[in-house]
């Protein structure tokens, strides 16, 4: 009788996982919505809720680098029914840029796939008398306290910091729940720097701000007249800004395999492809493994990123 009750507890996870999902589940994003992870993760878990036969709810839980978020992440049972939105900025930039972190993204987090790499460009405030990325140093220099950016997530803290130690100028990084939140102030020049991601392409594009330079290492579709870092005559950025989806720490194998192939084949979608394509992520699906290995070698870049550019974990 104990050997068959036995049997029946051993029994019971392999019972659940071929149940699942019986139930929604719930999407974390660690940015607020209308930005380009959030709209991305909307876009990917629409598809994934058909592939999967349950609605996956996005929650919005923006704030503290990724801290509030990947906490909720972590503390969530591993049963594959909270999936975490992740960037680099809360799996590979959170150690350098924040002390106390209540997790460890490498170990805390499972990686389940890579979606894709954002797009960011150096934008400006329409007002400011400055059209290249050197005449923004220039203009700083001359006007010693008058520069803010506003920064939501790693590349745009470090990055802004990292121009202003180079080219020898003062400037305030200011956070930003999200990105839309620092584009409106930065339209009403209450800031007047932002680096901002491939959904605000079109703000640039209408003029409501001025798109300097790309921060990639290739010219961008959406922008082709803005130039490289390099072709701007600034060192290029070594980091890769990327956006994958992760899970609880020690998500049992097969949960992470079949959350796996649905993602993989949701991002072969051509709708799914071509909505992603319009918020300037350039697609890069990813395996656990793969992805796994680029948030590990992508930790190491982002130390000494924060080292180079002077930042204090706070």
């Amino acid at each position: 009788m104990k050997k068959l009750f036995l049997a029946m507890l051993l029994a019971c996870p392999i019972v659940a996982q071929a149940q699942y999902p019986s139930k929604p589940l719930r999407g974390v994003v660690a940015f607020g919505t209308g930005g380009t992870t959030d709209v991305t993760a909307r876009i990917v878990a629409a598809s994934m809720s058909q592939q999967l036969g349950q609605t996956v709810v996005i929650d919005n839980r923006p704030g503290a680098d990724g801290i509030i978020a990947g906490s909720e992440v972590v503390k969530a049972n591993p049963d594959g029914y909270t999936i975490f939105f992740a960037t680099y900025t809360q799996v590979s930039a959170l150690p350098s840029l924040r002390k106390n972190v209540p997790f460890n993204p490498l170990t805390d987090l499972t990686p389940i796939g890579g979606i894709g790499n954002f797009s960011f460009f150096w934008a400006v405030y329409p007002g400011l008398p400055v059209k290249s990325l050197k005449e923004l140093a220039d203009y700083a220099r001359a006007n010693p306290g008058k520069m803010n950016a506003g920064s939501s997530g790693a590349a745009a803290t470090t990055a802004p910091t990292l121009l202003a130690k180079l080219e020898k100028f003062e400037l305030q990084v200011i956070p930003y729940k999200s990105e839309t939140i620092a584009l409106n102030d930065l339209v009403s020049g209450r800031i007047q720097l932002v680096l901002v991601s491939g959904t605000l392409a079109p703000h640039v594009r209408e003029g409501r701000i001025r798109g300097l330079a790309t921060l990639g290492n290739q010219r961008s579709k959406a922008l082709p007249d803005l130039p490289t870092m390099a072709e701007a005559g600034l060192a290029p950025f070594p980091a890769v800004p990327w956006v994958g989806l992760y899970g609880p720490g020690h998500m049992p194998r097969p949960l992470v395999e079949r959350l796996s192939r649905e993602l993989l084949a949701s991002l072969k979608r051509p709708d799914v492809r071509e909505k992603i394509e319009t918020q300037v992520i350039e697609l890069n699906p990813l395996s656990p493994e793969a992805i796994g290995a680029l948030a590990k070698e992508q930790t190491e870049v982002w130390r000494r990123l924060a080292r180079d550019a002077g930042i204090t974990p706070e």
